[in-house]
């Protein structure tokens, strides 16, 4: 680790990209629906209510993706989860990219499909 005196240098291990990416945390006693908003090989930074506690260890399950983690802080609407073990490089990009261009998606393709089929049913 790098540590200058008794304090840590930088605590992240990795880097963060900003995402917006659906996902969901499964714990013994609630299954939640959250919002990626930043992801690096190590953990996420989540958003969404209700959130998991601190210190509960969760299923992290994105885009197919399920990995063991721990909550490590939360605030607000917002959370921190550590992953047990880090994402593969090639299966993080695929989901930072896929969380940039929902990004800059006006709609994403769930919410045009969904509009897509009230529009058709309502025109019945």
């Amino acid at each position: 680790m790098n540590m200058i005196g008794d304090g840590f240098r930088n605590r992240r291990r990795s880097a963060r990209a900003s995402v917006q990416l659906p996902a969901s945390v499964v714990t013994m006693s609630a299954y939640q629906f959250l919002e990626v908003v930043n992801l690096s090989p190590t953990g996420a930074k989540l958003r969404g209510s209700p959130r998991p506690e601190i210190g509960k260890t969760a299923m992290f399950r994105l885009e197919g993706l399920q990995m063991l983690c721990k909550v490590m802080w939360a605030k607000g609407d917002l959370c921190g989860v550590r992953f047990d073990e880090p994402i593969p490089p090639q299966r993080l990009a695929g989901l930072r990219d896929a969380g940039t261009s929902v990004k800059l998606e006006v709609l994403a393709s769930s919410e045009e499909q969904a509009a897509c089929e009230w529009a058709a049913a309502t025109s019945l």
